[in-house]
Formats: structure tokens, C-alpha cells, sequence
């Protein structure tokens, strides 16, 4: 099935918008495509996938015979066994509460390991059943006197207990899915997608100028091998946000490049160390990150050269690393939130709790009883007083994180472009860039280069290499 963009915004019609919750959306627009194309690799998934084959058969249309049905149960048992292996590896990311989008469109199935025919079948079966839970799409509708969405949904699926359990009974489970089943995993088509809202990327010069570069850097590291245990690296994907408008969209808003596939074995969703246990070319590898990233953007956007020489949250709230990752949070979530936060919402200190334990931090260990907003705001400002500004015009006009994170990445993707031109494969971690060992110090002078060239001001740089963990 060929991948596409489709984030999960309910239309205006309210005929066809679903009832849901904010939390219920950001968990739909989150539900990785479904692939179709995992196959079994174990005894367990083809006892499985036979089983629930025979179990829940396909529906037989009026006119159709039983012996049909036979004849084609082994298509129809591939098509069972790929959608399970999808949903429990939808599961398995942890990314998107296990829903998992799937399109509705007959020729999206041409040529494909599943046929529309065979996949048309399985859906109906399981979800009458009871086996899968689903949320309708809808199409995309924007013409003279029917208004609607401009970008059509996919629909959504996910397994329920009765499937889990009838998949454990064969122990198949979402944790050891990868074992049982072989994923083929597929690039998206398009190497440049808009989001948010959604839309079609257009076949304008300075669109083939973007996908040409990202589809250079694919081919160039494609040339060199990446070894690692549970990582994967296909390519990357580079996408643009807030393109409400694309007779005047500039291309300026977001930006970073994405590696596929996205899943658990997408190098950036791991954690630093385990990063540093892959190997380019069988050399160990380093990693660059830029610190502060978005606050030394802004600050060169004021005019003001951030201080490289003292860690920027280090203090503000006092000496414990809890204190720094408390106000390091703080600011930070000011520029995704567009203003400067005034108090700890259910979401942000979710947020903030989990960011603690992926650092190896214990999330009981914060109370936002000891830091009230009012607090870390003063005392942001006493140390950051240009922070004031963040929510009105910088050089004559309002930005958001879009645009932080537009320049971040332009600073990135041109330093991997010219140690290209050297013949050093890199690998970004949205602030951060992956290269060699060998190649530290020209990795380091080269994104210092560039971060200056784009900001105009010079960026604080830490490396982290495998020995230090």
C-alpha cells in the first residue's frame, strides 16, 4: 500500500465528524498506514493466521458459491495474517493507542502482496466479529455548493481484547510480533509531505527542488552501511507544517527530516545511548547535538548572541538536575505553545513526567506543587529577559515553533549536504547530527559553520560519543 500523509482532523460537517476527544484525536492522527505486507515467519503466526482464516471466513455475496471461498482461502489467510501482524505492530510503536489507518481505495491495492478483494473481506469479517474496532474516514469534498473537508481521512482500525487474546493463544503477541512475522517495510512515495493541515504536496519547481535534495541524501547513505541490532534506516522523509495556503506558502514552516520506517526500530525514536551503538561503515559513531537549540535561535533572532559558555537552564530554578529539566521543559514548551506557559495543564505535566522517564528520571519524583508556573516564569525572565518577546512580532512579524524548527532543520540538512560533498554520511536527530567517529571534528566545525551562516550567531556544541555511557 503506498504511504500518505493524513493527520486525523475531523471535518466541519458535523454529519460526518466522529465524536471524539482531543486525546482520542491526537491518537488517530498518530495511526501509522498499514503496509499489508508482513508474512509469516514462525509456526505460530501460520497456525494463527489459518485458524482465524477458517474462523471468520469471508462474507459470501449472494451469488457467490462456498467453493469460491475455499479455492482463494489461502490469499485470504495472507490478507488475515498481514492486517493482525499491522494491528499488533501498531501496538507494539506505542505511538498511537494501536490504531492503525487503512485506505479504502480499490486501486491503492494494485500490484500489492494483499488484494483489495482479500483485505475488503478480512475487514468485514473482523469487524463483525468483534475482532477489530474501527473509525470511519471520509472523503475529501471542496467544490461549489458542497462544502467540506479539502483532505479526505483514511479509516482506522484497532484490534480489540477478543483478537489479542485469540492471537496469545497462539503465542503471538504485539511484543514478540517481529519475530513471528517478517515486515517489509516501504518508503513513502512522496519524500516531501505537508501536515497540518494535510495536503497534497504540489509539482511546483521549489517542491522538486526540496524532494530532489532529500532523495540525494537517501541515495548518498544508502551507499553505506548501517548496522545495529533492532535499528532500520530506509530513508527520510522531510516534512512542512501550516500550509493553509499554497498560492502563497512560502516552505518555511517546520521542515525536519524524518527516517522510516517509523516504528520501534526508527533510530530516532531511541534513546542516545542506544544510538551510539550503531555502527556507519563498521565505525563507531558520535553524536552532535546543538544545545539550546531553539533558545539560540531566538536570541539571534533578537540580535543577541546567547552566552556558549554557561549551560542556558542550569540555575534558574536551582541545583539539581530535576530544577534545570523542570525549567529546560518550561521554556521550551513556551515555543511550542506560542506564549509563555502560565500554568501546569494535565497534558503538559503528562508530558513532562514521561520526558523524565525516558531520562532515566523517576516521574514521582516532580510535584508541580514546587514549581508553580508564576514562579518559573520570574525566574526564567530574571535570566532570560528577551523571553518577554516570545508571542509578538520579531522582526516584523509574529513566529512560532514552525519557524524555530524551519531554521533548525535548514541548519541541519545543510551541514549533511556538504559533508556529503566530502564523502561523510550523517544522520539527524531533528537538533542533533550522527557521524562517524573519525569524522567528530569536521562534523563539528562544519554544523558550527552552518549554524552561523543561517542564525548569524554561533551555537553551543556537546558531543556524546559510545564511551561515555
Amino acid at each position: 500500500m503506498i504511504d500518505k500523509s493524513d493527520n486525523w482532523a475531523p471535518p466541519k460537517d458535523t454529519a460526518l465528524a466522529p465524536k471524539i476527544t482531543k486525546e482520542e484525536r491526537e491518537a488517530l492522527d498518530k495511526a501509522p498506514l498499514a503496509t499489508l505486507r508482513a508474512t509469516p515467519d514462525s509456526l505460530a503466526a501460520r497456525l494463527l493466521m489459518g485458524e482465524l482464516a477458517k474462523r471468520y471466513p469471508r462474507p459470501q455475496a449472494a451469488k457467490g458459491k462456498a467453493y469460491a471461498r475455499e479455492k482463494t482461502l489461502v490469499d485470504y489467510a495472507n490478507a488475515v495474517g498481514a492486517f493482525v501482524a499491522d494491528l499488533l505492530a501498531a501496538i507494539e510503536a506505542d505511538r498511537s493507542e494501536g490504531w492503525l489507518r487503512c485506505s479504502l481505495k480499490k486501486e491503492a491495492y494494485t500490484g500489492q502482496y494483499v488484494k483489495w478483494r482479500m483485505f475488503d473481506a478480512a475487514r468485514q469479517a473482523f469487524t463483525e466479529a468483534g475482532l477489530v474496532e474501527h473509525m470511519p474516514g471520509y472523503p475529501g469534498t471542496y467544490q461549489f455548493e458542497n462544502p467540506g473537508p479539502m483532505v479526505g481521512k483514511l479509516t482506522r482500525y484497532r484490534a480489540t481484547s477478543a483478537l489479542l487474546a485469540a492471537c496469545e493463544a497462539h503465542g503471538v503477541t504485539p511484543e514478540n510480533v517481529r519475530q513471528c512475522f517478517r515486515f517489509e517495510e516501504v518508503m513513502p512515495s512522496e519524500l516531501v509531505q505537508l501536515t497540518s493541515p494535510s495536503v497534497k504536496t504540489p509539482k511546483t519547481e521549489k517542491a522538486q527542488r526540496l524532494r530532489a535534495q532529500v532523495a540525494e541524501l537517501n541515495t548518498f547513505f544508502a551507499e553505506h552501511a548501517l548496522t545495529h541490532p533492532v535499528i532500520k534506516h530506509l530513508g527520510w522523509v522531510r516534512i512542512f507544517h501550516h500550509a493553509t495556503n499554497l498560492q502563497t506558502y512560502k516552505w518555511n514552516k517546520g521542515g525536519r527530516l524524518y527516517s522510516y520506517p517509523q516504528n520501534a526500530a526508527c533510530y530516532q525514536h531511541h534513546d542516545g545511548a542506544t544510538r551510539l551503538e550503531m555502527r556507519i561503515d563498521g565505525e563507531d559513531v558520535v553524536e552532535i547535538d546543538i544545545s539550546s537549540s531553539y533558545l539560540t535561535i531566538f536570541y539571534a533572532w533578537c540580535d543577541q548572541q546567547l552566552d556558549t559558555e554557561v549551560d542556558a537552564y542550569s540555575g534558574i530554578l536551582g541545583p539539581t538536575d530535576l530544577d534545570r529539566q523542570v525549567a529546560k521543559f518550561w521554556i521550551n514548551a513556551s515555543f511550542g505553545n506560542g506564549n509563555l506557559l502560565t500554568r501546569w495543564s494535565k497534558d503538559f505535566t503528562k508530558d513532562f513526567r514521561g520526558r523524565l522517564a525516558r531520562k532515566g528520571m523517576s516521574p514521582d519524583a516532580f510535584d508541580t506543587k514546587a514549581y508553580p508556573m508564576s514562579l518559573i516564569k520570574e525566574r526564567a525572565l530574571q535570566r532570560h529577559p528577551l523571553l518577554a518577546r516570545w508571542g509578538q512580532e520579531i522582526r516584523g512579524r509574529v513566529r512560532g515553533w514552525a519557524d524555530l524548527m524551519f531554521v533548525e532543520s535548514e541548519v541541519i540538512i545543510a551541514t549533511m549536504v556538504d559533508l556529503m560533498a566530502k564523502g561523510v554520511p550523517s544522520m539527524p536527530v531533528h537538533d542533533s547530527l550522527i557521524v562517524p567517529a573519525s569524522k567528530e571534528t569536521l562534523a563539528v566545525d562544519t554544523l558550527s559553520h552552518q549554524f552561523r551562516a543561517k542564525t548569524g550567531v554561533l551555537p553551543k556544541l556537546t558531543v556524546r560519543r559510545p564511551w561515555d555511557f
